[in-house]
């Protein structure tokens, strides 16, 4: 995460009123760490188990949210 402007660009879309899907690096990193305890971010973790069924699933969430005008569900 050395690239200044990437990380002022991130920032900037994490304050903004609009669903994100991202994929983080497990490594640790001050930045990327700051990111996942944030509140309103929620960590799914890519396994071989859920890798199959993890896309339909978090398209569902964000298309429920869309629908119903509100966050996506957690669970």
């Amino acid at each position: 995460m050395a690239c200044t402007a990437f990380r002022h660009a991130v920032e900037a879309l994490f304050v903004t009123e609009v669903d994100v899907v991202a994929t983080v690096h497990t490594q640790r990193d001050p930045f990327t760490d700051a990111l996942k305890r944030r509140a309103d971010i929620e960590v799914v973790h890519l396994t071989p188990a859920n890798r199959d069924v993890l896309p339909g699933k978090l398209a569902a969430r964000l298309q429920q949210a869309r629908t119903h005008g509100g966050p996506p569900t957690h669970g």
